[in-house]
């Protein structure tokens, strides 16, 4: 397993410090001119295609294992085959700017699609009872499938806001999931997780903190849509883990990208799908993190917002790694979080706003 990690972060590595050198000398490679917004809190001119790194580490270790004959290649090649929809969605949009919102979520349904078929990646339960009985009907199970698989997948983009953000949040589910199954003596799902995190610290140190890449929407997809089969596999593959250490490990992306499509649908009266600044990275780089390191600074505010992130995340990790057998301490868990979150960001939006009513 040693090889296939080493073998991840170096091909991510020089892949991505490879891409940065070609990009200096082919600016049109660089698109940030055609995805500057409202979401854009950097200045210089900056590469979105470190998923390309992921994408290729990953495509390398398939080889590899193909190669060395391990007992789980099959559905190895199959997890990475099913990602390709989704990741080539995210790569145009990346290059062009131009792939719609509703046909890149198209292609990540055909990944989802693919996932389930190829890669057995199918919700069985989520522990809620009388609920899991409609999960034998395989209709049911196939279109939950799909709407947690999107919706994973299209959380990590959403949270990849500031250097080293989503990556490290990314790395911390990852080696989560992977020290369960570690328990659990599942080869693969540990296999495929410390790859996959490897190939993100093999990007995550040329992004944080002078980021000098971007995951780009490719990466952020790949890396979404591969947390979201691992979570479900190991929650199917093995009885003995609650349903809900899937959510909670997973709870911040998911809960931020829930209570967004709340801001925007029932608060704004807006599409879901439309960017705005106020998610709650976002608030926290222009409100906490500006009172703390001042006006004056504004180029170490990106880096200096992210480790706030990465501490609520652990809000959902650190109790799923302890409670992952428990399915009522998992939603105890996952309501505390809940309530953190919902709580600072309201607190943030008053002290943003303090002479008028909030409407986001």
């Amino acid at each position: 397993m040693l090889i296939y990690v080493i073998v991840s972060f170096l091909i991510s590595f020089i892949s991505c410090v490879f891409i940065i050198k070609v990009c200096k000398r082919k600016k049109s490679l660089i698109t940030d001119n055609i995805h500057d917004g409202i979401q854009s809190f950097h200045k210089n001119p900056t590469p979105r295609l470190g998923g390309a790194g992921l994408f290729l580490a990953f495509m390398v270790t398939v080889a590899l294992a193909l190669g060395r004959g391990e007992s789980y290649k099959l559905i190895y090649t199959f997890v990475f085959l099913s990602s390709i929809p989704a990741f080539l969605s995210g790569l145009i949009e990346d290059v062009t700017g131009k792939l719609y919102p509703k046909i890149r979520m198209l292609f990540i349904v055909i990944s989802g699609v693919l996932a389930f078929f190829l890669a057995g990646a199918v919700v069985v339960r989520v522990d809620v009872p009388y609920v899991d009985a409609l999960f034998q009907f395989q209709l049911v199970s196939f279109i939950f499938s799909l709407i947690a698989i999107a919706g994973l997948t299209n959380a990590v983009n959403i949270i990849d806001g500031f250097n080293g953000l989503a990556s490290m949040v990314s790395i911390m589910i990852l080696l989560s999931i992977s020290f369960v199954a570690y328990k659990l003596g599942d080869y693969f799902i540990v296999t495929s997780c410390v790859v996959m995190a490897g190939a993100l610290a093999g990007f995550f140190i040329l992004n944080y903190p002078y980021g000098l890449i971007f995951l780009g929407d490719g990466g952020a997809y790949f890396t979404g849509f591969f947390i979201a089969v691992m979570s479900i596999l190991l929650v199917k593959r093995h009885p003995e883990v609650s349903a809900w250490f899937a959510v909670l490990v997973n709870i911040y992306p998911i809960y931020e990208t829930l209570f967004s499509i709340y801001r925007k649908k029932l608060l704004r009266k807006r599409s879901a799908m439309s960017p705005d600044g106020l998610h709650f990275h976002m608030l926290f780089y222009k409100v906490i993190v500006k009172r703390l390191l001042g006006t004056d600074n504004p180029i170490y505010r990106n880096p200096a917002t992210s480790p706030f992130m990465w501490m609520i995340n652990l809000l959902g990790v650190l109790p799923a790694l302890l409670f992952w057998r428990s399915t009522a301490l998992c939603v105890v868990f996952s309501l505390i979080f809940i309530l953190i979150y919902t709580s600072v960001y309201w607190s943030i939006i008053y002290k943003r706003m303090p002479r008028r009513k909030s409407k986001c």
